[in-house]
C-alpha cells in the first residue's frame, strides 16, 4: 500500500511510474491530451509517459543532453509544438518534436544569472515566461518560425522568484517568490508593467495556480498554508491554516469546472484535495480527503490536476523519492 488512506476513502492510488534517478521536481500534463505527462528531475531529464490503461503507463521519450544541472520545470506549448524545461543551470531549453518522433534541443535561451526555477507557456501560445533566482521575471516571444526574442525583463521582486504561471485565457501573468509576494504582470504599452502585488502570506511562496476563468488563484507558501485571491481586487478571500504541519510545497487548482477541487502537495509527505460546496461561484474551501505517507517519508514537491474531464478527476504527485504517482479523486 502506497500511504495512510483517509478515511473519507476518495482517493485512489491508481499507478506508480519509475524511472527517474533522482528526485522529481516538478509533473505537467500535455494540453488536450489526457494520455501525456511530462516530469522533471533531478537527474538532468525530462520524461514523457503516456497512459497505456489505468494502472499501465510507458516512459515514451526521455529528453537529456541539454543541461547540466537539475531540471526544475517543465511546460508544454498548447499548440503540441514545443516542450520548454527550466535548469539550475541557468538555462531555458527549447525542445521540438523531430520526423522521427524523437525530441531535439533547438535553442537553449541563456540571460538569467543564477537557477531558473520555472517556465511556463502562455494559453495563446505566443508567450514563454522565466523565473530565477537571481529575482527576475523574463517575458519570451514565441516566433512562428521557432525562434525565441526576450520581449521584457521584470525585476520588481526582491528574492528568489519561484514560480511564474499565466491566465488560462489571457496574456496576464502570475508570479510567486521568496520576498511573501505574488504579482501579477501584463503588457503596459510596449513593456510589461505589474499591475497587482498580493500580500499576506508569512513566508515563501512555493507555488500558485488559477482556477479555470482565472478570476481567482490558490498560492502554497513555507508558511504551512495555502490562499485563495480574488485576483481583480487583490484580496485574500481564504486563508487554510490548520491542515499543513510543514511547508506547502505544490498547489493545482482544478478547471473542469470554474470551481473545482484544489490538491496540495506538501513537506509532511501528505496530499490533501480541497472542496467547495458551489462549483459554479466562490464559497469557501474545506479539505475534503488527505493521503498520508503518499510518497513514504519523502517530500511532495509537485501535484497537478489532468484538468480534463473523464469518469474520474485525475491528479499526478511527484516527490524526493524519484517517484511519480497518479491518483484519482471522487468528491
Amino acid at each position: 500500500m502506497t500511504g495512510q488512506y483517509s478515511t473519507q476513502g476518495t482517493i485512489s492510488h491508481l499507478s506508480t511510474l519509475e524511472g527517474h534517478e533522482d528526485r522529481v521536481w516538478m509533473v505537467t500534463w500535455k494540453p488536450k491530451d489526457p494520455t501525456i505527462l511530462a516530469s522533471c528531475s533531478g537527474d538532468k531529464t525530462v520524461r514523457l509517459w503516456q497512459k497505456k490503461d489505468e494502472k499501465d503507463w510507458k516512459c515514451t521519450h526521455i529528453l537529456e543532453g541539454a543541461h547540466t544541472r537539475t531540471i526544475r520545470s517543465v511546460s508544454f506549448s498548447p499548440g503540441d509544438s514545443f516542450i520548454a524545461s527550466a535548469g539550475f543551470d541557468s538555462a531555458t531549453a527549447i525542445w521540438e518534436k523531430e520526423f522521427n518522433n524523437q525530441y531535439g534541443c533547438i535553442a537553449n535561451l541563456e540571460g538569467h544569472e543564477s537557477e531558473v526555477k520555472s517556465v511556463s507557456f502562455s494559453a495563446s501560445g505566443n508567450l514563454l515566461a522565466t523565473c530565477s533566482r537571481d529575482k527576475s521575471v523574463w517575458i519570451w516571444e514565441v516566433g512562428s518560425d521557432g525562434t525565441f526574442e526576450c520581449l521584457s525583463v521584470l525585476q520588481e521582486h526582491t528574492q528568489d522568484v519561484k514560480m511564474v504561471v499565466w491566465h488560462p485565457q489571457l496574456d496576464l501573468l502570475a508570479s510567486a517568490s521568496y520576498d511573501d509576494t505574488i504579482r501579477i504582470w501584463r503588457e503596459d504599452e510596449d513593456d510589461w508593467a505589474c499591475v497587482a502585488t498580493l500580500q499576506g502570506h508569512g513566508s515563501t511562496i512555493w507555488a500558485v495556480d488559477f482556477n479555470q476563468a482565472g478570476t481567482h488563484l490558490v498560492s502554497a507558501s513555507d508558511d504551512n498554508s495555502i490562499k485563495i485571491w480574488q485576483r481583480s481586487v487583490g484580496i485574500c478571500a481564504q486563508t487554510i491554516t490548520d491542515c499543513f504541519t510543514r511547508t506547502v510545497y505544490s498547489v493545482s487548482w482544478n478547471k473542469d469546472v470554474p470551481f473545482g477541487p484544489i490538491v496540495a502537495g506538501s513537506a509532511d509527505n501528505t496530499i490533501r484535495v480541497f472542496s467547495s460546496p458551489d462549483s459554479e461561484n466562490f464559497s469557501e474551501y474545506s479539505l475534503s480527503s488527505e493521503v498520508h505517507s503518499a510518497h513514504g517519508v519523502s517530500d511532495i514537491n509537485t501535484v497537478s490536476w489532468q484538468n480534463l474531464s473523464e469518469n474520474k478527476k485525475i491528479f499526478a504527485s511527484g516527490g524526493d523519492d524519484c517517484l511519480i504517482r497518479i491518483w484519482s479523486y471522487s468528491p
